[in-house]
């Protein structure tokens, strides 16, 4: 399936919800309103490009009659699903929590797929470095972090954190982006992973 422009996946994801939210697709005159498109005749453009790329079908001569077509191609166009494989603590270590749920994330966030995992963030030992509680944190598995890299680190084989890594003369400085925290110190802590990007989601009140 070839990729979309920016306005045609507005589109698509606009009649996606409004289908879900609704039960009945957008007319070509709610899609036109809800994007300050004057003409409906530009709207049916992007509604025949869609189809024709395959991402969207309709029923001739049906009113509200527009259908995505939920197929894996195009979610692998813009997202990806990532294991989320539990909590882990930006203030005092606890034990990583294993589950099976999956969290999908835009593809570009993700330099190294197969390496790549979610956790999700407890605590606010982070919060200079905009890593807040609540957060999703993407992971890349890699063991050689430099210095300042946010690391997943795993102290005594049991418990796990999220720190700012420093390479000291005998020792590993852990360090919290807080001033009000301490910074935990280590001689070989094994590093799980390198913070590559952060996912917030913002409560609706």
């Amino acid at each position: 399936m070839d990729k979309l422009t920016k306005r045609q996946k507005e589109i698509l994801d606009f009649i996606t919800y409004y289908l879900k939210d609704n039960e009945y697709s957008p007319s070509y005159m709610e899609i036109a309103d809800h994007f300050g498109i004057s003409s409906p005749a530009t709207v049916h453009q992007h509604v025949k490009a869609l189809e024709d790329k395959g991402y969207l079908k309709s029923e001739k001569h049906q009113k509200r009659a527009l259908e995505p077509v939920i197929l894996a191609s195009y979610r692998d166009a813009f997202s990806i699903d990532l294991p989320l494989v539990g909590l882990i603590t930006a203030g005092e270590p606890i034990e990583a929590i294993e589950d099976r749920e999956t969290m999908a994330v835009p593809s570009d966030f993700v330099p190294n797929i197969e390496n790549s995992y979610i956790l999700k963030v407890k605590g606010q030992s982070m919060i200079d470095e905009g890593i807040w509680d609540g957060d999703y944190v993407i992971i890349e598995r890699n063991h050689s972090p430099k210095n300042g890299d946010v690391v997943v680190a795993l102290l005594d084989n049991a418990y796990a954190t999220l720190k700012k890594f420093y390479r000291e003369k005998n020792r590993i400085r852990l360090q919290p982006a807080n001033s009000s925290m301490k910074p935990v110190y280590s001689k070989d802590p094994l590093i799980q992973g390198i913070v590559r990007a952060v996912i917030r989601k913002f409560a609706v009140t």
